[in-house]
């Protein structure tokens, strides 16, 4: 029979938890079981620095401890997250689950994709508070279904994406377009190039292959993509010298 003890807060346990079960001692640095099985079902909880307290609060709701959680001090690219990165690349292993409140947990709409599949190539579970359906558990022979989540999401963020960047070169053609209209076109772009005077000769030396195109730099003056971006112009006939 084991022997009983109290421990300094009051409760009672065993004599040398650790020394006989190391893998149940609790991490109070990264939260979550310290195991060497890799394939143990760990859970880790990720809290970024916006609203934190806020996140605490729904992860304590879900059953979570502060002792589980990760919290982000500083506001930072997901990338430069130090917590994160840690979490991310030291601690998270095939078979654990990653508790997040939001998809803007893990940065912008790219991201979040990136992360996504980074951790569905892991075999690490991502459960989102703010999407349900990632809460769902599944057996092990339906796991299936939770990577068709996965990918759900992930094509989602693919539409969403596209339709942004249609979005945003929509706006780009209608500020150009509005901007044809005014006075200020005419300063707008690139500055127009002058010519040099003996531009149409030196030209015309180095298409007849009297000269080569070194020494039609040199005699213009032209630096070499603006030679050649003139020259096919003037080739097509829509350079007025």
């Amino acid at each position: 029979m084991s022997s009983i003890c109290y421990r300094r807060n009051g409760r009672r346990g065993t004599h040398n938890t650790y020394r006989n079960k190391p893998e149940c001692r609790r991490s109070h640095i990264t939260g979550g079981s310290i195991s060497n099985n890799s394939q143990k079902q760990n859970t880790y909880y990720y809290a970024d620095a916006i609203k934190t307290n806020a996140q605490i609060v729904k992860f304590e709701r879900t059953g979570a401890i502060k002792d589980d959680i990760i919290v982000e001090k500083y506001r930072e690219k997901l990338t430069e997250r130090t917590e994160y990165q840690k979490l991310r690349n030291n601690i998270l292993q095939p078979g654990n689950t990653l508790v997040i409140c939001s998809l803007s947990t893990l940065g912008s709409k790219y991201t979040a994709r990136s992360e996504l599949m980074h951790y569905r190539k892991s075999h690490i579970r991502v459960k989102i508070l703010d999407m349900p359906v990632t809460l769902q558990d599944f057996p092990e022979n339906q796991e299936t279904l939770y990577g068709a989540i996965i990918d759900s999401i992930v094509q989602t963020l693919d539409v969403v994406i596209e339709q942004e960047k249609s979005h945003v070169k929509k706006r780009q053609k209608d500020g150009i377009n509005a901007l044809r209209q005014t006075q200020a076109w005419q300063n707008y772009g690139r500055p127009a190039i002058k010519l040099p005077e003996n531009y149409k000769r030196v030209m015309n030396r180095w298409l007849s292959g009297e000269i080569t195109a070194v020494t039609a730099m040199n005699l213009t003056g032209l630096k070499r993509t603006t030679f050649y971006r003139l020259a096919n112009e003037y080739k097509r006939g829509e350079l007025t010298v």
